[in-house]
């Protein structure tokens, strides 16, 4: 038999060639965190995992030259500040040596103002004066508003009534008595409070007084003294015999002899009491103050009463010329003084 035609049949469908998908989106991973911080990346190794150990060496090795860094920045700071102080110090040694910046001693005294351009002196605040008092000789008294000047009985001249208070005082505007040597300071007074300690001259604006002439308790007696300040801190003070008579003019004496370091007190002209002082220490401009002394920074002791017969000297004055002095104007001291006000 002839054979049989074959029939086509029903093609299988083919399938589509499969095409590549997207890979599925990954969320950002967090930076590594030597990225976050200061130093160095890891290098990646062979098998592009980070070299973590060379990282820590690499790390490590910064960290040391950072100290290095900071212990050598701070070393030449030090020498630095080490050379200021050192030229600052040389300088202040150098100035030490400028003449007015020199307290002067014994051996060396001041003999006038110094020629130093360096700032003058502060003194503490004081209230202004109102009027002027002229001197016999030296400067000029300045009359706080109390000072009042007058007569009274008992003195046949003229005397500076002073009723105690902030105004109740006078001031010179410069030095009078040169504390760096010998000195010798008198004043008639009169006193008409019981009580108190009062201050009828005294020298200084600074922080305490250089010198002062009046009345104080010592021991539960109120008694006549003269008293200094020490150069380095501490006091001297010389003290009358007998109490303070109250409501009497009295001549009050104070003497400094520098070469033997003493300070005596003379009452109407007789030496009552002596002590020992390793010189006088000066106080701001070295102003003659009438009435009050300065204290702490600030005044204090206010006479109450009046003063009269005021002289100073830059000297030993002898005995024989203060016994002089009780006898007034009359009988004048053969040392003329440096400065006198309200005599006879």
């Amino acid at each position: 038999m002839a054979p049989q035609p074959v029939q086509p049949g029903p093609v299988a469908p083919q399938p589509f060639p499969q095409q590549a998908q997207p890979a599925a989106a990954q969320p950002p991973q967090p930076a590594p965190q030597w990225q976050q911080q200061p130093g160095l990346a890891p290098q990646a190794s062979s098998s592009g995992t980070p070299d973590w150990e060379a990282l820590a060496e690499r790390n490590e090795k910064a960290a040391k030259r950072g100290r290095r860094l900071k212990l050598i920045g701070a070393a030449t700071a030090v020498v630095v500040l080490a050379g200021a102080g050192a030229g600052f110090w040389l300088y202040k040694k150098d100035s030490d040596k400028k003449p007015g910046n020199v307290i002067s001693s014994s051996t060396s005294p001041v003999n006038g103002p110094s020629s130093s351009s360096a700032p003058p002196v502060k003194g503490i605040t004081s209230p202004p004066t109102v009027g002027t008092l002229p001197a016999k000789k030296g400067p000029e008294l300045n009359l706080g508003a109390d000072a009042k000047p007058g007569t009274m009985s008992g003195f046949s001249g003229q005397v500076l009534k002073l009723p105690s208070g902030p105004d109740s005082f006078a001031s010179t505007s410069g030095q009078v008595v040169d504390v760096s040597k010998s000195f010798t300071v008198s004043a008639r007074v009169l006193v008409d409070k019981p009580d108190g300690n009062r201050s009828a001259i005294s020298e200084g604006d600074g922080q305490y007084y250089a010198y002062s002439l009046g009345r104080a308790n010592n021991n539960g007696h109120d008694q006549w003294y003269f008293k200094v300040q020490i150069p380095g801190g501490g006091s001297a003070v010389a003290w009358s015999k007998a109490d303070a008579t109250v409501n009497q003019w009295v001549l009050l004496t104070g003497v400094y002899d520098d070469p033997s370091q003493t300070l005596t007190l003379y009452v109407n002209g007789a030496p009552q009491s002596s002590a020992k002082s390793a010189g006088v220490q000066p106080s701001g401009n070295n102003t003659l103050q009438v009435g009050r002394l300065s204290s702490n920074g600030q005044w204090a002791d206010p006479w109450h009463g009046a003063v009269a017969d005021i002289q100073t000297w830059n000297q030993v004055l002898p005995e024989a010329d203060i016994v002089k002095i009780v006898a007034g104007p009359s009988s004048p001291p053969s040392v003329p003084p440096t400065g006198a006000w309200l005599n006879g």
